[in-house]
């Protein structure tokens, strides 16, 4: 969390400086017609004061947190020993977001694969990033690079599918979804195309359970629900996505529900 606090401070302090140079510029250029005008001086005033505000606030912030511990992939590595799912998103044009650990370290990044470098640059829009238009790949690594897992979205124009591999490229399973629905539903099939879960949504704010076929619960989402809300790292977070997994899931459990939340929530701004 320190990185993305100190990422939103420092596109602040962009903003505000290019909002302050053009507002100049503007008004020396239109000065005839722009140098009386009160009103947009006094807007534009409070939005800079606005701007440098979040920048500070976002930086005290940043600053009280300890600096981030170097990332042991020996102890995240390929078999992804996660116990639950924090997703917070990057302040990027190119969309990134991270699993996060309870006390806001970032233990994995989610981004669009660099295989694929046109599409990733697509991924500025939130069209393309949902597979829409063209299906998109996603890497998941540990933060010293790491490939831990892909996962591709695409649109096969009758449903949406989200295919999961391992870190050899290994298919994984295979997740089937609606392309627009009320709530959120899923059919996870493993690489023998045998069905292994069905899910949907209790509501349409998109509270979701994920249970096997006798019942016992595997994952649980609950819209707006946090448990780590009160701690410094998340207290200036507005959107914070908690899923929470239960023992005993296989590898391929975890980064198949790791890639549908991620379609779920994380990918949906």
């Amino acid at each position: 969390m320190k990185h993305i606090y100190e990422r939103t401070a420092q596109y602040a302090k962009m903003g505000c400086l290019i909002g302050l140079v053009m507002y100049i510029s503007l008004v020396i250029i239109f000065r005839d017609s722009l140098l009386k005008d009160f009103e947009l001086h006094i807007t534009m005033g409070w939005t800079l004061v606005i701007l440098f505000s979040v920048a500070f606030m976002f930086q005290q912030a940043a600053n009280k947190l300890p600096i981030e511990q170097k990332t042991d992939t020996q102890q995240f590595s390929s078999e992804f020993p996660l116990k639950e799912l924090n997703y917070q998103s990057d302040v990027s044009i190119i969309p990134r977001s991270y699993l996060v650990s309870h006390t806001g370290e970032r233990l994995y990044s989610i981004s669009p694969t660099e295989e694929q470098p046109v599409v990733r640059r697509l991924n500025a829009f939130p069209f393309i990033r949902k597979g829409m238009l063209l299906p998109v790949t996603y890497d998941v690594v540990t933060m010293d690079g790491q490939l831990v897992s892909k996962f591709t979205i695409a649109n096969k124009l009758k449903f949406m599918q989200i295919e999961v591999y391992d870190h050899n490229q290994v298919h994984l399973s295979t997740a089937v979804l609606p392309i627009f629905s009320v709530k959120n539903r899923a059919i996870v099939f493993d690489s023998n195309r045998e069905k292994t879960h069905q899910m949907e949504a209790k509501s349409m704010y998109g509270d979701i359970d994920i249970n096997d076929f006798n019942g016992k619960k595997l994952a649980s989402y609950r819209f707006g629900m946090f448990p780590y809300a009160t701690h410094p790292a998340f207290e200036l977070q507005g959107m914070n996505v908690h899923v929470s997994l239960a023992e005993g899931l296989s590898n391929i459990e975890k980064l198949t529900f790791t890639a549908l939340f991620y379609y779920w929530t994380a990918n949906q701004s």
